[in-house]
């Protein structure tokens, strides 16, 4: 079960937060109800037990069926389409994966390569250039099929398929995970005989790691989908019944509200294995989204320790104080794929220097990790000290299990803490202003009038 420490965090801030539980309970029992300010797109709530466990058992058994005759996930999507999926990959897969899953002792696992998330040319022509000497599968993602990077970047794609494979064996190794009925990449798909899979109409993409958004690519690159429903899962079950005022999903809402409360306009979330860095960019989409509307919401900045503080650290030691920080940490941070039973066999310790010419003699036979954990201690005390207030999520091992059950926590507080700021959770009507721009300026019919305005003020 996560664990949220509040040992470092404002007392002042504690004690106003309080004073939000009520209002935070019954949004969470709106939300629950689905009848919260976009109710509609509540679907995401209980998701594995209503209905991830049924879908996980299609989309595995759609994977043996199909057989691994691929080396190459490619997956095509944008924000929410692509990042829970690519947070997954990223902290459950060794870092170098990619240099020793080559020779005859390679592993099978496939490669996961990403698509669809920016307008790079350059970045396209690479990927083209790896894909011609792999045997890919490309699931692509998107609700409508008309988002302009992923459509883009799948019709490369798919032209490239094509060519190379023939259109039928082209739709062999396509998979499209769309609208239910209607919209581009739908009649697409039917037309060209792919497989398909649904992004629900009640879950909104920032939302939809658990859906078959994540777990159709997942399970096409051999990741446990069943594990990381059950973190969910036990999330979830963790939430029923009463009592709640002091669950760490409402005390998060809650702190976060009264911090807003207080000026504070900068979350930052901190970590301290890289492989995190995905889980993080997930969590800045979700809050970002979320809470960022009608003037409301603080930012979502992630910062990476101990790295950062060799930069933006002096910022956060002494700079404007309208930070609070979340510290994200597990108690066993290497993942199963570098793990052998007992995860002491694979501890890393500061060896023995015949005359200690570094002067790290006093460290000589400690794990890394303890000087890592060390490290964040005294950075949560000192940033605390100086005047930024400062949580600790705690997690069990790095695992799917306990990124399902992440991934839970944050979208149940995210929802819980916007309906406290009075604003939609789940809809983003910024994010709509540079998509009609972009449209009027690449001359789209229909946006011919806003093109001549946008181009006389250029």
């Amino acid at each position: 079960m996560i664990r949220l420490d509040t040992s470092f965090f404002s007392l002042e801030l504690k004690t106003s937060a309080t004073s939000w539980q009520a209002d935070a309970t019954a949004a969470l029992a709106a939300v629950k109800r689905g009848d919260c300010a976009g109710g509609e797109f509540t679907g995401w709530y209980d998701w594995p037990r209503r209905h991830g466990f049924a879908l996980a058992e299609e989309v595995k058994q759609h994977v043996a069926g199909i057989g691994r005759f691929y080396d190459t996930v490619v997956v095509v999507g944008i924000g929410g389409s692509y990042l829970g999926c690519r947070a997954v990959v990223d902290a459950l897969t060794h870092s170098h994966a990619a240099s020793l899953n080559r020779g005859p002792n390679a592993s099978k696992t496939p490669q996961v390569v990403y698509a669809g998330h920016n307008l790079s040319e350059a970045g396209l022509i690479e990927l083209l250039d790896f894909l011609a000497t792999r045997e890919p599968i490309v699931n692509v993602i998107s609700k409508s099929g008309t988002t302009t990077e992923p459509a883009v970047a799948f019709r490369v794609i798919r032209d490239h398929m094509e060519q190379r494979y023939g259109k039928a064996e082209a739709a062999r190794r396509i998979i499209a995970t769309t609208d239910a009925h209607k919209g581009a990449l739908r009649r697409l798909a039917g037309d060209a005989g792919y497989k398909t899979f649904v992004v629900p109409d009640d879950v909104g993409g920032r939302f939809s790691v658990l859906t078959a958004v994540g777990l159709v690519p997942l399970a096409l690159a051999g990741f446990d989908i069943d594990s990381l429903l059950n973190g969910a899962d036990q999330l979830f079950r963790s939430l029923e019944g009463e009592g709640l005022a002091t669950h760490p999903v409402i005390e998060y809402a809650t702190l976060r509200r009264a911090a807003f409360a207080a000026g504070k306009r900068v979350e930052i979330l901190a970590y301290g294995e890289p492989r995190l860095a995905t889980v993080v960019e997930w969590w800045k989409q979700l809050f970002g989204e979320s809470e960022g509307k009608a003037g409301q919401g603080m930012f979502p900045a992630g910062l990476s320790y101990t790295t950062d503080l060799h930069s933006l650290g002096q910022y956060v030691q002494d700079g404007c104080r309208n930070l609070i920080q979340t510290f994200l940490s597990f108690s066993e941070t290497l993942p199963a794929s570098l793990r052998s039973g007992d995860a002491s066999e694979r501890r890393l310790r500061v060896p023995h220097a015949a005359h200690n010419d570094d002067d790290l003699g006093y460290l000589e036979g400690r794990p890394i990790s303890d000087i890592n954990q060390a490290a964040m201690i005294g950075t949560k005390v000192a940033h605390s000290d100086g005047g930024v207030p400062s949580l600790e999520l705690h997690l069990r091992e790095l695992s799917a299990s306990s990124l399902g059950e992440l991934f839970a926590f944050f979208e149940t507080a995210c929802a819980v803490s916007a309906l406290l700021l009075g604003v939609n959770p789940f809809d983003q009507p910024g994010v709509e202003a540079y998509k009609k721009n972009l449209f009027a300026l690449l001359g789209k019919p229909g946006f011919e009038e806003l093109g001549g305005a946008l181009r006389r003020r250029l």
